[in-house]
């Protein structure tokens, strides 16, 4: 049996060929199209891929869940049996402090689950892209300020070179990759250090800059960087649910752009993106099968 395909001005046909000797000196060739049949195979194998990446996906995702819900919930335990058993010997303050401590962690467990919902939403082809006229100085800036606060071991630096020029912009997805970029360059800085953001123009692309003198990210790790639940091989104890590159990745796609990275173990990482001043119209892609 033979198999082969044909190229017309519009598709690909497959064809299948059977040889056979039907008589002395007489061959018989029987040719059929299987072109239906390997298109169904073809489908087949996106399916079970898809169903493989599917399965992954959800085996990372408790395995996340499991790690990272723990801490938080055992704060909000402790604290609530604390008010239960103890409220009538604590002081006002006292009772306020183990409110705060649930609180936090409740609020950590609401930024956990929006993260994965994000992801869920982006990897469906559901997350929406409206670009608007945007001072990204300024709005850099305000980002850096927001985080600085939740750090004193660290000094955030923003160094921008770019001219009054209008950026097409999504606020909410710029939000994303900014804080997600500034905050990993602070958990993995554990020493502390400047985490330096920086704007540049090159041609007709913005360039955004995040630079760490953290940990850096190790060679094997960084086939996998953006894909979701998967984390470097040297985090260590180092709290993170593996989503926050994949968010930034999924964010700097809809912009059009792209993010490249350099890092060293040891030495630190750099991340940049690449974001065009002038978008492409938008080519509708397939939607991902979601989490169920």
């Amino acid at each position: 049996i033979l198999e082969f395909q044909l190229m017309t001005e519009e598709t690909i046909l497959d064809f299948e060929a059977r040889i056979a000797v039907s008589a002395p000196n007489e061959t018989m060739v029987i040719v059929r199209d299987i072109t239906e049949r390997k298109r169904g195979e073809a489908k087949i194998k996106i399916a079970l891929s898809r169903e493989r990446d599917l399965n992954e996906m959800k085996t990372r995702f408790v395995s996340m869940a499991s790690h990272e819900f723990r801490t938080p919930l055992t704060t909000i335990l402790s604290s609530a049996e604390l008010i239960e058993h103890y409220g009538d010997r604590c002081s006002d303050a006292k009772k306020l402090q183990f409110l705060n401590k649930i609180k936090t962690a409740a609020k950590h467990m609401t930024s956990l689950l929006n993260d994965v919902l994000l992801i869920n939403k982006a990897e469906a082809g559901k997350s929406e892209f409206k670009p608007e006229a945007l001072d990204l100085t300024v709005f850099c800036q305000e980002i850096i300020e927001e985080l600085q606060i939740t750090t004193d071991k660290h000094e955030l630096i923003m160094q921008s070179h770019i001219p009054d020029v209008s950026v097409p912009i999504d606020q909410k997805l710029m939000r994303h990759i900014l804080t997600n970029l500034i905050s990993n360059a602070i958990n993995y800085s554990p020493s502390g250090g400047e985490i330096i953001v920086s704007l540049a123009q090159q041609n007709n692309e913005i360039e955004l800059r995040v630079r760490d003198s953290g940990i850096g990210i190790p060679e094997e790790s960084k086939a996998t960087l953006f894909e979701s639940f998967v984390r470097g091989a040297n985090v260590g104890t180092i709290s993170g649910t593996g989503l926050g590159l994949a968010i930034v990745k999924k964010s700097v796609d809809l912009h059009q752009g792209r993010i490249d990275c350099l890092s060293s173990v040891g030495k630190g990482t750099t991340f940049t993106i690449h974001l065009p001043l002038l978008l492409e119209p938008i080519v509708e892609l397939s939607p991902i099968v979601e989490l169920s």
